[in-house]
């Protein structure tokens, strides 16, 4: 298995189910990872060869890179054919409002005060995707074999108020890095919620398709 942008707690539960792990990041920024070893951006071509994969977790980075459909190229390359992928983005639609990332983007910009988000250099801000463009991301690569939403913003009502206070009132990144474990604990009590149509994850599961288009392999 491939992992994009997964959390800890996730790998390990992954390599507890007897999955090998291999870690991965995408184009978001000098502070992104590749195994533990910096690198700068954009990091379009990946590292692994041609098919190498049974599947393909990307968690919650596509919706900040450059090159989105690079991106879920790559995926489709690495993966053998029939492999799973399994896709995680904020969803365009009630809650989107609630982003951190852009409502910190947006009182950054309006006074001038306060350091940037190395998420949000790439493209400025946060996609959040319909599911509509979803399935045309995906494209003739994979067959979308099942769509869900969860989460209910708490993660990023619990992300917002450390970035305001440390970050742009304190100026004090240390703050931020010490109130991270209580956000991933409301992260992981997000992520069991199943808001229905008010959701503010999308989830995909998609399979790579056996007769690849012309010219990607």
């Amino acid at each position: 298995m491939l992992a994009v942008g997964t959390p800890a707690r996730l790998n390990r539960a992954w390599r507890r189910a007897g999955w090998q792990v291999d870690r991965h990041a995408l184009d978001l920024g000098p502070a992104a990872d590749l195994a533990g070893r910096p690198f700068t951006p954009p990091v379009k071509a990946w590292p692994h060869p041609d098919a190498a994969y049974d599947a393909v977790v990307i968690h919650d980075q596509l919706a900040h890179v450059v090159d989105d459909e690079a991106a879920i190229a790559e995926a489709a390359r690495v993966l053998r054919p029939g492999g799973r992928l399994l896709l995680r983005v904020p969803r365009d639609g009630p809650l989107a409002w609630l982003d951190s990332y852009n409502l910190y983007r947006y009182l950054r910009d309006f006074t001038k005060r306060g350091a940037s988000l190395s998420e949000t250099r790439g493209i400025g801000w946060r996609r959040h995707y319909p599911r509509h463009d979803l399935v045309r991301l995906l494209g003739a690569q994979f067959r979308v074999t099942a769509m869900a939403t969860e989460g209910a913003g708490f993660t990023d009502i619990a992300r917002l108020i450390p970035l305001i206070v440390f970050r742009w009132l304190l100026r004090w990144d240390r703050g931020v890095a010490l109130a991270w474990p209580l956000v991933d604990l409301v992260a992981r009590l997000d992520d069991r919620l199943g808001a229905g149509p008010f959701g503010y994850y999308v989830v995909v599961k998609a399979e790579r398709t056996r007769v690849p288009a012309p010219g990607w392999e």
